[in-house]
């Protein structure tokens, strides 16, 4: 799924370059030069090369965790719209920078079926009600679909 003329783009920070986010109607696609993640309601979509896998259930929350073959790498933008915390349709987007590692922490919607994602440079983690039942559909380590129940 590409992005068209007619959807609006915003460059959030990403180390010397920076990744796109186009919010759809609800879902919120995130580009990388090496990899495309689509974020919906009840799934989660990666293109690219992706590791390992594993789910962490802790009391009454799940963390899903997959890791990345390759550090997820900044597309050239032609402007920053983002550094640091601001919305993005009706996403919360929060950028952090610790010089030793970034993360783009997500808030989702409220009708989501998970609270919210953190994307870093090695690695995407899904939080959620440990109730949630996870689902994958795999091609193997170049596309990966997350399905939450």
């Amino acid at each position: 799924m590409k992005a068209s003329a007619k959807q609006t783009s915003f460059y959030v920070k990403w180390g010397n370059g920076a990744l796109e986010l186009v919010p759809l109607y609800n879902s919120l696609q995130i580009r990388a030069k090496n990899y495309e993640f689509i974020f919906e309601p009840r799934s989660i979509v990666i293109e690219g090369k992706y590791g390992a896998k594993r789910e962490i259930d802790h009391l009454n929350r799940k963390t899903v965790f997959i890791e990345f073959v390759e550090e997820v790498q900044p597309l050239n933008p032609p402007r920053i719209d983002i550094v640091g915390r601001n919305y993005v349709g009706n996403f919360e987007v929060v950028y952090t920078d610790l010089e030793f590692e970034r993360y783009l922490t997500v808030i989702t919607p409220a009708d989501f079926l998970y609270d919210y994602f953190v994307l870093t440079s090695t690695d995407l983690m899904l939080y959620m009600q440990s109730k949630r039942k996870i689902y994958y559909e795999e091609e193997p380590f170049d596309k990966i679909i997350i399905y939450i129940q």
